[in-house]
């Protein structure tokens, strides 16, 4: 081959790359939280996808998690926001097509025996997901579907 005849830049291709997904978009972390919560913050009953979206988006920031700590512990001049995510609703699907939740005939979601063994793991390990386990313990029960109800109706108007 001539020296003349190699080109470098021909042989050398830049192609830009997609952006790194942030963690709390990513499908594992989303999972995760959410057998998080459904073992932690919403008892023997079940949960809504509602109070999903409600705990899940309020963990994005400490100044949310305040202030949802500070309403179920009677602060009523919180001012809390219903945001829907649809990566959560992505993660619920999966999560159904998985077992690792099902849909009682109430609505609510439960964890499969599948979704409590995830559970065991994620609590077991004490490097995992610290300050959301703590979030979660320090909410424990006090998020009823009756505060989501309500919070729902005084949205609605």
């Amino acid at each position: 081959m001539d020296k003349g005849d190699f080109i470098l830049t021909d042989y050398i291709v830049f192609d830009s790359k997609p952006d790194a997904v942030p963690y709390h978009y990513r499908l594992s972390f989303k999972i995760s939280l959410a057998c998080l919560i459904l073992g932690l913050s919403c008892g023997r009953s079940g949960c809504s996808l509602s109070k999903l979206h409600l705990i899940i988006v309020s963990m994005y920031s400490e100044k949310e998690k305040n202030t949802l700590l500070n309403y179920v512990n009677g602060d009523f001049n919180q001012y809390l926001i219903l945001r829907f995510d649809p990566t959560i609703n992505k993660t619920v699907d999966f999560m159904l097509a998985e077992k690792i939740i099902f849909q009682q005939s109430n609505g609510l979601f439960r964890l499969t025996t599948s979704g409590k063994s995830f559970l065991e793991k994620i609590m077991d390990d004490d490097k995992l997901l610290i300050s959301e386990k703590e979030f979660l313990k320090k909410l424990s029960n006090k998020l009823t579907e009756n505060v989501i109800d309500k919070l729902k109706r005084t949205l609605m108007g």
